[in-house]
């Protein structure tokens, strides 16, 4: 029965990666209407949700709209129910991660995308210290003192989570190992209480935190704050209230095309009760809907700004080396680079400076007003204070979030997430590992976050209104290949992004 119902969502997982294409952006409509956004409760009934805004499926734009795409997704989620991927009383995985791969990432898959690098951080025993510098889950890094730094993700222990699974919810504390330049961790905080290297429950502590930080990466990072509240109101915004022929919304209109659309279907197979996070995570259906209502209004815009979210969590020139920090800041330094080219060419006054450099566009006042009423604490520059650097640095944050961010907290997690001899995506109480259908769910829904996808490193210029923007598009891809093959002449590494991996946008 199992081989049966494995091979049926392996071959739609694999359908839906092989005839998954790259799309041509195409040029903005001239007319298009207004989205108002309404409770996620109203726009899919099933998700009993009120605070978090979005597009409703009747308004999802004529320009987005895809029949194929819908009806794919609408038999998918019936199969949910028809012939659900999960069926009860499995076997635990296979105790060699090898094995346990192989089996659930059969020959199918590998057909279409390669099997997932093990990191180095995993070879033996979990090394958080170097997963705190290196890797998706740098970000959580941050001062707890003068000589201690920590990863604080207790938040997660209020929810409620299926029996027989260990509560999630950890602090890591590390200090600074000044002689490796490293970090290291010497306590950690869980249900299980306080533990130190030597304890008997430290190995079993250190699968805790990282099922709790891999958790918080997928369902809050990702999906909560890059689809939800930050990528498709950036796109209602923009669809709203910036005229197709407006610079900016040229700018901006690959990293929000088709967002909408793609929102709606992957939030049901996502969120609907059985979906893949009830069904994957630690989380029930009730759980999880109150831990996304809580974590949605902690969602800010500088978590985007590599730099700035840096200097916040105070991690940089502490005497440990930080080279996640310095990829992430060298792919914001291209983009805020560009923003600030491209902008200046429809504002030259304000980019020397006159007035005080302030921006008096009415589509833009317009444009950031609805972003600092839909998107959870703003983004950081209200219409009184806006100027052309203001300006410039949000739209770089912008584009950093559904570009970096997303493959960053998304498809990069594939070399990570799916060693669950390492890093559980649960943690039993009994000790037995992941269940077979919950691993096989693991890999197929990674395995389709990596589908091909329109890439950053695109001519785009054709979007350009005039020849000068034109020039600064070509520019910008210039930039990006440069930067790319500047990262080549270094040995390719796990923890490195590199700019020939980025999508354009958040788009399945």
């Amino acid at each position: 029965m199992w081989f049966v119902r494995k091979w049926v969502w392996n071959g739609l997982s694999w359908a839906k990666f092989a005839l998954n294409k790259p799309f041509k952006v195409p040029l903005p409509p001239s007319a298009r209407a207004t989205i108002t956004p309404v409770p996620l409760s109203q726009a899919i009934p099933g998700i009993p949700i009120d605070t978090i805004l979005t597009c409703h499926p009747r308004d999802i734009p004529a320009d987005e709209r895809s029949r194929a795409k819908s009806l794919v997704y609408r038999f998918q989620v019936w199969l949910y129910g028809a012939y659900p991927p999960m069926q009860a009383g499995l076997h635990p995985v296979d105790a060699d991660p090898d094995r346990a791969l192989r089996q659930a990432y059969t020959w199918l898959h590998r057909s279409e995308f390669p099997a997932p690098v093990l990191p180095a951080e995993y070879y033996g025993s979990h090394d958080l210290g170097s997963l705190a510098v290196r890797g998706p889950y740098a970000a959580y890094t941050e001062r707890e003192s003068d000589v201690v730094y920590k990863w604080d993700v207790t938040e997660l222990g209020r929810y409620k989570h299926h029996d027989g699974l260990r509560k999630l919810g950890a602090k890591v504390l590390f200090r600074v190992d000044p002689v490796r330049r490293a970090l290291q961790a010497f306590q950690i905080d869980t249900a299980l209480g306080s533990a130190r290297p030597g304890d008997v429950t430290w190995e079993l502590s250190k699968q805790l935190a990282l099922c709790t930080v891999s958790t918080h990466t997928s369902l809050v990072r990702h999906f909560n704050w890059l689809h939800l509240a930050g990528g498709a109101h950036l796109a209602i915004a923009t669809r709203n209230q910036l005229p197709a022929s407006h610079a900016l919304s040229r700018l901006l209109w690959p990293y929000i095309y088709d967002t909408e659309q793609n929102g709606d279907m992957v939030t049901r197979g996502q969120m609907l009760p059985g979906g893949d996070f009830e069904t994957t995570f630690s989380f029930t259906f009730e759980g999880m809907c109150r831990l996304f209502e809580e974590s949605h209004r902690a969602f800010r815009i500088v978590t985007n700004d590599p730099l700035a979210h840096a200097q916040e969590r105070q991690i940089r020139g502490q005497g440990f080396d930080t080279p996640t920090q310095d990829n992430l800041e060298a792919l914001f330094n291209v983009m805020h680079a560009h923003t600030a080219n491209y902008l200046r060419i429809y504002y030259p006054d304000a980019a020397a400076g006159s007035g005080g450099g302030a921006i008096s566009d009415r589509a833009i006042l317009a444009w950031l007003d609805q972003l600092n009423e839909l998107i959870p604490n703003g983004v950081g520059v209200t219409r009184a204070e806006l100027t052309f650097d203001n300006l410039a640095r949000l739209t770089a944050r912008l584009l950093y979030m559904v570009s970096v961010q997303h493959e960053l907290l998304g498809g990069f997690l594939w070399n990570y997430q799916l060693w669950t001899h390492r890093q559980p995506v649960r943690v039993s109480v009994d000790g037995k590992r992941e269940p077979l259908d919950v691993y096989q769910r693991l890999v197929n829904a990674n395995f389709n976050l990596n589908v091909r996808r329109r890439e950053l490193m695109y001519d785009f210029s054709y979007l350009a209104l005039d020849a000068a923007g034109k020039a600064a598009f070509n520019a910008y891809l210039d930039e990006l290949k440069a930067l790319q093959a500047s990262m080549q002449q270094q040995p390719w590494t796990v923890w490195r992004l590199y700019p020939k991996a980025l999508k354009v946008n958040i788009n399945a």
